[in-house]
């Protein structure tokens, strides 16, 4: 076994180092599944095309046309059941003051902060719509602009969950995102003070070619996914921030015509689904459309989960999260808060609306996961 677990290694390392060749998605699930973080040296893996996009932050995933969830049995999770409290299918007859809704949800976030101005997030921009048939529905978030001069501010969508879970877990939500460029999130975070935890399942800022027929201000950002994490740490007042710099951009091509940028999938036009395994302190595994698409492993490697050694509630992400959902603002793409308000970008109204089909949270046993943290 020890042989075959090197043999595996040294694969992994090889295709590791052949960043302009297609990984096969297949290939890397079987040789995954066998290898464990100690056996993979903390390596990053990532499910490519062959497309070169010449810049480390971005990746391309190999074309998929499917928008299907995860068949978790292919993934280790064939026994994993859903945790009531942290999932939801949003099909509330009474809207957000249903009393089921309201058992499971804040409308806001965790405590009682409000958001990195000018963004404030509120459970005012919150509602239901009927999404198909059934009675199926679906839950919106909407951006609207308030006040004016320096006390403009921009009451964004947010919920996030009242139970809280550590790993093993998978979260997978079915997403439509808005028409504007604002931060579209589906996410997970601590509440401890003095060092969070955070995992991002969905951030996206798309689309690149605004409503009007006009190319957003960022282009850079938009109709590119972000999966990433961060680890926080306050040190004499200032707040550390650690989140991998490498491929955590990634990009899927409508075809395997070319690579393109004109020939992206542009996320805002359908439902797409999107979702994390958050597997153990030292890994976790991003999925869009039913593929794995990214795995970060490894604690202290460059790019990996804490190379900083933010974390403090024992080594790697132990923390029990928040499940979140949310909108918002981010002006540190456009430079500051002033150009964020003077860009073009579309930032209020019905076209920032966000839909979110469900929200399903799985773990081994069905129940939530407690860590103490000493």
């Amino acid at each position: 076994m020890k042989k075959f677990k090197f043999l595996n290694f040294l694969l992994i390392c090889l295709l590791i180092s052949c960043s302009s060749k297609e990984i096969e998605s297949a290939d890397l699930e079987n040789e995954a599944s066998e290898i464990t973080e100690s056996d993979i040296a903390n390596a990053i893996i990532s499910t490519k095309s062959n497309c070169n996009l010449n810049d480390t932050k971005l990746f391309d995933a190999p074309v998929n046309n499917s928008t299907d969830a995860v068949n978790r049995s292919t993934y280790g999770m064939s026994g994993w059941k859903i945790v009531e409290e942290l999932s939801d299918e949003f099909n509330y007859p009474g809207g957000k003051m249903a009393p089921a809704f309201t058992k499971k949800w804040n409308l806001g976030y965790v405590n009682n902060y409000s958001g990195p101005l000018p963004t404030v997030w509120t459970g005012n921009s919150i509602g239901f719509e009927d999404e198909g048939a059934n009675g199926n529905r679906a839950l919106t978030l909407i951006a609207e602009e308030k006040g004016a001069g320096s006390t403009r501010t921009l009451e964004c969508g947010m919920i996030s969950t009242k139970a809280t879970s550590s790993y093993p877990l998978f979260q997978e939500a079915r997403v439509k995102v808005s028409n504007s460029q604002l931060a579209n999130a589906v996410w997970m975070i601590s509440s401890e003070p003095g060092q969070f935890e955070e995992i991002d399942n969905l951030e996206t800022y798309g689309p690149r070619i605004r409503l009007d027929g006009e190319e957003c201000d960022k282009p850079y950002f938009a109709d590119r996914l972000h999966l990433s994490h961060h680890t926080f740490k306050n040190e004499g007042g200032e707040r550390l921030d650690y989140q991998p710099q490498k491929e955590t951009w990634m990009s899927r091509k409508k075809d395997a015509s070319n690579c393109d940028r004109a020939n992206d999938v542009i996320w805002n036009e359908d439902y797409h689904t999107f979702a994390v395994k958050w597997v153990s302190p030292n890994r976790i595994e991003y999925f869009v459309d039913g593929k794995r698409v990214k795995i970060v492993s490894g604690l202290r490697l460059e790019d990996g989960i804490d190379p900083e050694s933010y974390t403090t509630c024992g080594d790697g992400l132990t923390k029990e999260m928040y499940m979140l959902i949310s909108q918002a603002a981010q002006v540190w793409r456009y430079g500051g808060t002033t150009q964020f308000w003077n860009s073009t970008d579309t930032k209020s109204g019905i076209d920032t609306k966000m839909k979110v089909d469900w929200i399903r949270v799985y773990t081994p046993s069905g129940k939530l996961n407690s860590r103490i943290c000493n």
